[in-house]
């Protein structure tokens, strides 16, 4: 399994209510998504200071997974109409989840 991570800083023209409805949009967009095995998306919590405006993760069987995610006219459509025109900076990363991927203690 594959981690994909993306976070996003925007412009001041996104709204509160743009991301919110961003966030709403995605999450719609991953259940048309076979190869997507879990997914969030949503603002910064703003726990710590710095990051990014809005972040997106998504668990993928495999690179394949990653390709037919990112490539679907749904998640292309989407990123061209409500990502793309506010967008400052995108940084992304992907990482190996191992099979026996686990919390490190029990409780």
């Amino acid at each position: 399994m594959i981690a994909h991570v993306a976070v996003f800083t925007f412009g001041p023209e996104m709204t509160e209510e743009r991301t919110e409805a961003l966030a709403v949009e995605l999450r719609a967009m991953a259940l048309r998504i076979p190869s997507i095995k879990r997914y969030t998306a949503g603002p910064n919590l703003r726990m710590r200071p710095g990051g990014a405006d809005f972040g997106v993760v998504a668990v993928l069987e495999d690179q394949a997974g990653i390709d037919a995610y990112l490539d679907s006219p749904d998640h292309v459509d989407l990123v061209t109409t409500s990502i793309a025109p506010f967008l400052v900076q995108r940084q992304a990363v992907q990482v190996e989840l191992p099979d026996d991927w686990a919390p490190l203690w029990e409780g």
